[in-house]
Formats: structure tokens, C-alpha cells, sequence
């Protein structure tokens, strides 16, 4: 009786050793993922800083066309003030992006070192979820601000306004917000077991 009580005993602390270092391996390996993706974002950045306000400097002729929020027209044509809008435009957005990515990078990276319940680790889910919700929130006001930046020079009736409803949208704000909640949630969670510890 007494060896089977060790031996389960002994088996649970062994499956949950097996939970920890898997929990531990795939956040090491997400951290390392998302930092290739925020350096892959970043690059980006640079390259749209570069080739919207001056396309000519990476040899870009007079035929070549950009398609975004929707509209498609020839770079050129585009008076220089737009381009820079449009490029103001995306730099937001691609910073945006990078922050949920740094944000979630640093969430795995505490993950990776087993900090569940730290109030940094917690930051981080509760920032993360903030980020989601900006990026949905930017995703709904991107296509028609820069559909009116791309066609803005048009004569009356080429100017345009993109409106549009997608799937993409929808799950950022939901996911945003669910993330967010579990955040805020979890800290609770997390203070009132530190009240509960003080106590005994």
C-alpha cells in the first residue's frame, strides 16, 4: 500500500516536471519566433520609409504600381505630401504591430522562466490585450483614411472611400478583448492568493 502511494506520488511529480519543461521549451522557442518576426517587421518599416517617398532610390520606375486601402495606382503619379501621408500611415500600423509583438515576446519569455503568477507576467498578458485592441481598432480606420490619401489629387469623381467588414477585424477586437480580460482576471487571481499567503 505504502510503495503505492510512493510510486504515485513519485509518477505525478514526474508528469508535472514533463508539463513544466513543456510549457518552458514552447515558450522559449514562441520568444525566439516573435523575435524574428518583430526584426522582419521592423526591416519593413524601413523599406516602406524608404520606397514610398522616394521610389526612385530603389529603382522603382515610372510604371510600377502600389495597391493599398483598396486603391491601386501608379507610385509616380502620387504627389509627394500623399506619399508621405501614406507612409505616416503605415509606419502607425507597423508600429503598432511591433509593440504587440515585442509585448508578446516578452510574455513568453517570462513564461519561459516558469513566472506564471508575476505581476510583470501579468503586465504583459493585460498590455498585450491593449495592443490587439489597437490593432483592431486601426484595422477598421486604415482602408478608408488611406484610400482618400491615395486617390486625394483624383478629380471628383476618382476620389474613393474604402469601407469594409472583415472576419481579420472582428477577431482582433474579440481577442483583444478576451486577452485583456484574462489579464485583468488573472491578477486578481493572482492578488488574492498573496492575501490569502500574508494571512496564513
Amino acid at each position: 500500500m505504502a510503495s503505492g502511494i510512493f510510486h504515485s506520488l513519485f509518477r505525478t511529480s514526474d508528469d508535472q516536471a514533463h508539463r513544466l519543461h513543456r510549457i518552458q521549451s514552447f515558450s522559449g522557442g514562441m520568444k525566439w519566433l516573435l523575435t524574428g518576426l518583430a526584426s522582419i517587421t521592423a526591416l519593413f518599416g524601413l523599406l516602406v520609409c524608404v520606397v514610398l517617398p522616394a521610389p526612385g532610390l530603389l529603382g522603382y520606375g515610372p510604371e510600377e504600381t502600389i495597391d493599398i486601402g483598396g486603391v491601386s495606382r501608379v507610385i509616380l503619379e502620387i504627389s509627394l505630401p500623399q506619399r508621405i501621408g501614406i507612409t505616416l500611415l503605415l509606419v502607425i500600423l507597423i508600429e503598432a504591430v511591433l509593440m504587440l509583438l515585442w509585448k508578446l515576446r516578452q510574455l513568453f519569455a517570462r513564461l519561459a522562466e516558469l513566472a506564471f503568477f508575476s505581476s510583470r507576467t501579468l503586465s504583459f498578458i493585460v498590455q498585450s490585450g491593449r495592443w490587439l485592441l489597437v490593432l483592431g481598432a486601426m484595422d477598421f480606420v486604415f482602408d478608408p483614411v488611406s484610400s482618400v490619401l491615395m486617390t486625394f489629387d483624383l478629380p471628383e469623381g476618382g476620389k474613393q472611400i474604402s469601407l469594409s467588414l472583415e472576419a481579420g477585424q472582428i477577431l482582433f477586437l474579440v481577442l483583444g478583448a478576451l486577452v485583456l480580460l484574462l489579464g485583468w482576471v488573472m491578477r486578481e487571481a493572482a492578488l488574492a492568493h498573496e492575501e490569502n499567503q500574508q494571512f496564513v
